[in-house]
C-alpha cells in the first residue's frame, strides 16, 4: 500500500477515556456498582447483565439489548377461608358474615351497637349523621359503618381514640342548637340523643341557650306532633315516607343551621302509617299525638305479642303498667311486618280497658252468676242435646281456643264451622298495598288448618230453623250480628256465647260466658302466610273472664271427656300431635318470630273446604 493511500485514510479513534472527557470541575459519571440504593446505605453489587453494568461482548461487538419482559401480573386477592362467608375482625373479635354485610350490621350480629342516628335496618342507607364513624386499618380516614361493607380480612376499631373523638365531636355538633327539653319531652327514656350523650359525649356546651337557633315547636300534623327544634336532620321520616308509604309528605326546607323538616304548607299526615313516624324518629321531633304526655316510658313493661287487627299478624310490643295497656309498638320481624304496623292495629289496645267489657257470667233469666255455675248450666244442656248441637268458632280466637272448641264439638258429634261473613275469601287480600289486609281477623288461617270449616254455615242455620239444633254454642258474637241469621236463631231453644264486650245482640243468648282478650291470654295465632306466632299475656282479664280454651276444657270435664291439658302450652302440644303440619312444634320452637308451616294454605282457604 502506498504512503499516499495511508495518508488518505482516517486514523482510527482511540477508546474514549471517561476521565478525560469530563469537563473541568465536573464529577465523572458513577459506575453502576457505586450507585447507592434509594433508601440510603452502602452501594448494592449489581449482577452481571444488570442495567447500568458494562455488557460483555465477544470480539468487541456490542450485543443486542434483551427483549423487554412483560410486567408481572398482580397476585390474586386471597380467597376467603369459607366460600360465601366474609371473615373480619371488629374490636379484636372475629366475625363471620355474609358478603355485602355492612360494618354496623356485623357489629349488631356480634351484640355490639355502634352509635348512630340516621341508619335504620329497614330503610335505605343515607349516611348523613356521621355518628357511626369507625377506624379501619389500611384506610387513611375514618369510615361510616352504615355504608361500608366488610371485606375479607378487614380489621375494624369502633372504640379507638380516633373513633371515640369523632363520636364526641359529632354529638357536640348535633347538640349545638338542640333545646334543653328533656324534662318535658315524651321521648325521654328512649331517646338516642340522651343515650349516646351519656355514653359517648359528656362534654360541656360551648353555646349559651340564648345563642341557639330557634325553630318551630308544637306543630300539629294530625296524628303526629312536630317539634323542629329537636330534630337532628337524620332524614328517617323522609325516607319512610318515600320508600315505605310512597306519600313523600316530609321535606327539608331552608339551609345551614336553619334547616328543618316540614310538610308542605304544614298539611297533616293522612295515611294509615303515621304512627311509624314517631317510631323511626330517634329523638323527640316527631311524637305520637295519642301517647303524648300519657306515661313516662320507664314506668312501662313490655310483652311480646301479635296484633289482632287483621290476618297479617304484625309482631308488636304491648306496653303496659298496673294492669292497663297504654300503647302498642311494632316489633321487628323481617318475614312479616319488618319494623312497621298500621294505625288501625295501633288502636286495638283501646278495646282492652274500656268499660263495656264482659266481666261476669250471666243467665238471661237469672242475672249474674259465678262462671262455674254458668258452665254447669251449659254442660247440662249439651249433655241433653248430644248430637243435636252446633258450634260456631271465631277467627278472633287463638289456636288453643279453637282446638279445645273442636274437641268439645267432636265429643258430642255436633256440627261446627266458623265462616260467618266468609273471612277466608279475604284472607290474603292486601287492602292498602303495605300491611293491612281485608280479613280483619288474626286467626282465620288457624281455623282452616284445624279443619273447622267442615259443616257449612248454611247447614247450621238450616238445622236451627228446622229444630234439629237444640243447643248452639258460639265462640264469639259474630253470628248474632248477622241479620239473615236472626230468624233461624230464634228457633234454637238454647244459645250460649263467649263474649269479651257488651253488645246488644247478647240479649238473644240464654247464657253469656266472659271471655279474655288476646292481651290477657297465652296462645298462638296463624297468619295468612301460615306462620304460627306466639302471643303472651300482658295484663290480667277483668272479673271472671277466662281464656276460651279453659271454658271449653271445663265443659269437657263436666261431660266426662277431659281435654288432658291444664295450660295453653299443653293444649298447643296436643294440637301439634294431632296435625301433621304442626308436628314437632312447641312454644320454644316458635321463638320470638314464629315458624312458617309448609305450603301457603291456599287449598284450605277455598270456600267449602
Amino acid at each position: 500500500m502506498s504512503d499516499e493511500k495511508k495518508a488518505g485514510e482516517a486514523p482510527k479513534a482511540a477508546p474514549a477515556d471517561p476521565t478525560k472527557a469530563t469537563p473541568p470541575g465536573a464529577q465523572p459519571p458513577a459506575k453502576a456498582a457505586e450507585i447507592p440504593p434509594a433508601g440510603g446505605g452502602p452501594p448494592v453489587q449489581q449482577p452481571a447483565g444488570a442495567p447500568g453494568s458494562a455488557p460483555k461482548s465477544q470480539g468487541g461487538a456490542v450485543p443486542e439489548p434483551p427483549a423487554a419482559k412483560p410486567p408481572a401480573a398482580a397476585p390474586p386477592a386471597p380467597a376467603p377461608a369459607k366460600p360465601g362467608v366474609v371473615t373480619a375482625t371488629i374490636d379484636g373479635k372475629t366475625v363471620e358474615v355474609a358478603p355485602g354485610t355492612t360494618v354496623i350490621q356485623a357489629a349488631l350480629q356480634m351484640g355490639k351497637e355502634i352509635p348512630h342516628f340516621c341508619w335504620h335496618p329497614d330503610l335505605p342507607v343515607d349516611g348523613n349523621c356521621r355518628m357511626c364513624l369507625v377506624e379501619i386499618e389500611k384506610m387513611g380516614k375514618l369510615q361510616i359503618a352504615c355504608n361500608t361493607q366488610l371485606t375479607e380480612g378487614m380489621v375494624v376499631h369502633t372504640e379507638s381514640e380516633k373513633a371515640a373523638q369523632a363520636h364526641r365531636t359529632t354529638l357536640e355538633f348535633l347538640l349545638v342548637n338542640h333545646p334543653i327539653d328533656c324534662p318535658v319531652c315524651d321521648q325521654a327514656g328512649e331517646c338516642y340523643l340522651q343515650d349516646q350523650y351519656m355514653e359517648h359525649g359528656l362534654h360541656d356546651s360551648k353555646i349559651e341557650p340564648e345563642e341557639k337557633v330557634r325553630k318551630r315547636k308544637v306543630v300539629d300534623l294530625g296524628p303526629i306532633m312536630l317539634d323542629a327544634e329537636r330534630c337532628v336532620l337524620c332524614s328517617r321520616c323522609i325516607r319512610f315516607e318515600r320508600f315505605v308509604t310512597g306519600t313523600d309528605s316530609f321535606e327539608f326546607k331552608n339551609r345551614g343551621d336553619h334547616t328543618q323538616i316540614a310538610t308542605f304548607e304544614d298539611r297533616p299526615i293522612t295515611h294509615n302509617y303515621a304512627g311509624n313516624l314517631a317510631d323511626v324518629c330517634p329523638v323527640g321531633a316527631l311524637l305520637s299525638h295519642d301517647f303524648r304526655f300519657k306515661m313516662r316510658v320507664w314506668f312501662l313493661e313490655s310483652a311480646d305479642s301479635v296484633c289482632p287487627g287483621c290476618s297479617t299478624g304484625c309482631n308488636v310490643f304491648v306496653d303496659h303498667r298496673d294492669g292497663e295497656v297504654h300503647r302498642l309498638r311494632p316489633r321487628r320481624n323481617v318475614e312479616v311486618n319488618k319494623s312497621w304496623m298500621c294505625d288501625v292495629g295501633r288502636k286495638e289496645y283501646k278495646e282492652i280497658a274500656i268499660d263495656r267489657r264482659v266481666g261476669a257470667a250471666r243467665k238471661r233469666d237469672g242475672g249474674a252468676v259465678p262462671l262455674s255455675q254458668a258452665l254447669d248450666e251449659v254442660a247440662t244442656r249439651l249433655a241433653a242435646a248430644r248430637a243435636a248441637t252446633a258450634f260456631v268458632a271465631s277467627p278472633q280466637s287463638t289456636n288453643e281456643d279453637l282446638y279445645a272448641f273442636r274437641a268439645l264439638a267432636d265429643s258430642l258429634g255436633g256440627m261446627i264451622d266458623f265462616r260467618v261473613g266468609s273471612p277466608e275469601r279475604n284472607l290474603r287480600t292486601l287492602e292498602d298495598g303495605i300491611l293491612l289486609r281485608a280479613d280483619r281477623n288474626p286467626n282465620t288461617q288457624g281455623c282452616l288448618d284445624l279443619g273447622l270449616g267442615r259443616s257449612g254455615l248454611d247447614a247450621i242455620l238450616a238445622g236451627c230453623s228446622s229444630g234439629k239444633v237444640q243447643a248452639l254454642i258460639l265462640q264469639g258474637p259474630e253470628l248474632l250480628r248477622l241479620p239473615e241469621a236472626a230468624a233461624a236463631l230464634s228457633s234454637v231453644p238454647f244459645i250460649a256465647v263467649m263474649a269479651t264486650h257488651e253488645v246488644p245482640e247478647l240479649e238473644r243468648a240464654q247464657v253469656v260466658l266472659p271471655a279474655a282478650m288476646w292481651a290477657e291470654v297465652e296462645g298462638t295465632f296463624t297468619n295468612y302466610q301460615r306462620r304460627v306466632q306466639r302471643i303472651r299475656r300482658a295484663v290480667p282479664a277483668p272479673g271472671d273472664a277466662a281464656p276460651r280454651w279453659e271454658m271449653a276444657a271445663g265443659l269437657l270435664e263436666r261431660l266426662h271427656a277431659p281435654l288432658g291439658a291444664a295450660s295453653a302450652r299443653e293444649v298447643f302440644a296436643l294440637l301439634a300431635q294431632s296435625l301433621k303440619d304442626h308436628a314437632g312444634l312447641n312454644y320454644k320452637a316458635l321463638g320470638a318470630t314464629g315458624r312458617a308451616l309448609p305450603g301457603n294454605g291456599a287449598s284450605a282457604a277455598a270456600p267449602g273446604a
